[in-house]
C-alpha cells in the first residue's frame, strides 16, 4: 500500500485487531445474515508518520455515512464541549460565517446561532441533516466537495472559520478536502480541526478508538507534514479531553507557528512517537489489555453474574469484537440515544435498549463502554435508579464495588 498522505510505501510497525464489521453498523435482527466483517489493522508511515488503516481494512465512505446512528447532542458532556467551542470562536475570531464539516445533528450550529454567528453545516448522513434542519439549523446534506463549497460561497460568502470536529479522521480524498477548505476560507481565515490524539491512545492504551470509520490517527508531526504539502501552517494546538484524549488544531495560510505547536513537537520526539519500538510496544500492551478484560468476563460468567453494558458508542464495538464478547457474556446494552435503541451491536448481536430497564432489573455489574463519560453515567444511574457495581475498561481496567 501507499501512504494516504505522502504516497510512500515504507511503514513502521503494525497493530492488528480481530476481523469485525464497521463499528457504527448497528443492525436489526433480520440483518444478521447480511453482516460483513473486515480486517481491522493500522500501520504507520515511516516518511510522514501518519498512522492509518491498511488497504485491506479500508471501507469506502459511502458505505458508512449515509445513515448514521450517532447523534452528538445526546451527550451532555459533548453539548457543553461544543457550547464552549462556540463561545471561543465568537470571542476570539468574531466570524461573519462559520462552516461546520460533519455537523451531525447541529450540536455546534445551535450555540453558534444563539451567539449570533451565521453558520452552516455540511452533513452527509440524511437522518442527522434532517434533524438539524428541522430544528432551524441550516445544514446541507452532502459530502464536503467542490460543488458544496461553490454553493456556500455563491449563496453566502467565504468563511472566516471552517470547523471539522472528529470527522477529519473519517474523510476520504482528504487532500481534495483540504484544497476545498482553502477555497472556502477567507484570506486570513482559520481551519479548526479536532482529532483523537494518537499519542494519548498510546499512553492510555485506548485501543477501542481504532475502528473502520477512522481511516487516520494523528499526531502533531503527521498533521504538520500533511498541511505543509498544502502550504498551510499548523499554528496552534490545544489538548482537549473529548473521546478519551484529543487535540484541537488551528490551521491557516497566513498565521505563523506558535509556541504550543513547538512544545508538542518536542514532547512527541521525547516520547519516541517516530520510533518502530513505540508501535511494537503499543501492540503488545494492547493484546495484554484485551486478554485482561477477556479473563475478567470469563470469571464473572462462570460465577453466573448478570452483566449489562452502558453506552453503545462506536468504540464499544471495537472493544466487544476484539475481546470476542457476545450476547452470552453481556445480556444487553443500555443506550440513551433513541437512534440505537431496538438495534443490535455489530458482530456480537447484543440487544440495545433504553435505560428504563434499570427500573425492573439490577445487574450484578454494569460495564461502562462509554468510559470517557463514566462519571456522568454513574451519577445519572445512581440518582435515578440504585447503586451498582461498575466495570470501567479504559484507560485501565477498574472495578467499582458499591453493593
Amino acid at each position: 500500500m501507499n501512504c494516504r498522505s505522502c504516497n510512500k510505501e515504507e511503514f513502521l510497525g503494525f497493530i492488528s485487531l480481530n476481523k469485525q464489521p464497521p463499528a457504527n453498523a448497528f443492525l436489526k435482527e433480520d440483518d444478521f445474515q447480511k453482516e460483513i466483517s473486515y480486517s481491522l489493522d493500522v500501520t504507520c508511515c515511516k516518511n510522514c508518520l501518519l498512522v492509518q488503516l491498511t488497504d485491506e481494512s479500508y471501507i469506502p465512505r459511502d458505505k458508512l455515512f449515509l445513515d448514521y446512528a450517532y447523534a452528538s447532542s445526546i451527550s451532555g458532556g459533548l453539548r457543553k464541549h461544543f457550547t464552549d467551542l462556540a463561545v471561543k470562536i465568537k470571542s476570539e475570531f468574531n466570524p461573519k460565517l462559520v462552516v461546520d464539516i460533519g455537523s451531525n445533528d447541529g450540536v455546534l450550529l445551535k450555540p453558534l446561532l444563539e451567539l449570533g454567528c451565521e453558520s452552516v453545516g455540511v452533513e452527509p448522513a440524511r437522518n442527522l441533516a434532517k434533524q438539524a434542519n428541522d430544528k432551524g439549523l441550516e445544514t446541507i446534506c452532502s459530502y464536503f466537495d467542490k460543488y458544496t463549497v461553490d454553493k456556500i460561497i455563491s449563496e453566502k460568502r467565504k468563511a472566516d472559520i471552517v470547523v471539522a470536529s472528529n470527522v477529519f479522521a473519517h474523510l476520504d480524498e482528504y487532500h481534495e478536502i483540504i484544497e476545498n477548505v482553502k477555497s472556502l476560507l477567507s484570506e486570513d481565515g482559520t481551519y479548526i480541526i479536532e482529532v483523537q490524539y494518537f499519542a494519548d491512545m498510546i499512553n492510555d492504551m485506548t485501543f477501542d478508538n481504532i475502528y473502520h470509520e477512522h481511516v487516520m490517527y494523528y499526531t502533531i508531526h503527521s498533521l504538520i507534514n500533511l498541511f505543509n504539502k498544502h502550504e498551510m501552517n499548523v499554528y496552534r494546538v490545544e489538548k482537549i479531553p473529548t473521546h478519551g484524549g484529543s487535540i484541537r488544531v488551528y490551521i491557516s495560510e497566513e498565521i505563523e507557528i506558535q509556541q504550543s505547536v513547538i512544545e508538542l513537537i518536542n514532547e512527541e520526539r521525547k516520547n519516541g512517537i517516530d520510533k518502530l519500538q513505540t508501535m511494537e510496544k503499543f501492540n503488545d500492551k494492547l493484546q495484554n489489555n484485551i486478554n485482561e478484560i477477556r479473563e475478567l468476563f470469563e470469571r464473572l460468567n462462570k460465577e453466573n453474574k448478570k452483566i449489562f453494558g452502558y453506552g453503545a458508542p462506536a468504540k464499544s464495538s471495537t472493544m466487544i469484537n476484539s475481546i470476542g464478547l457476545t450476547n452470552e457474556n453481556i445480556e444487553l446494552i443500555i443506550e440513551d440515544s433513541p437512534l440505537k435503541q431496538g438495534l443490535f451491536t455489530p458482530g456480537s448481536h447484543i440487544p440495545i435498549i433504553g435505560p428504563e430497564i434499570l427500573e425492573k432489573e439490577t445487574p450484578d455489574y454494569l460495564m461502562i463502554f462509554a468510559w470517557n463519560y463514566a462519571d456522568e453515567i454513574i451519577k445519572k444511574v445512581e440518582e435515578k435508579y440504585s447503586k451498582m457495581n461498575y466495570i470501567i475498561p479504559m484507560p485501565e481496567l477498574r472495578i467499582i464495588q458499591n453493593k
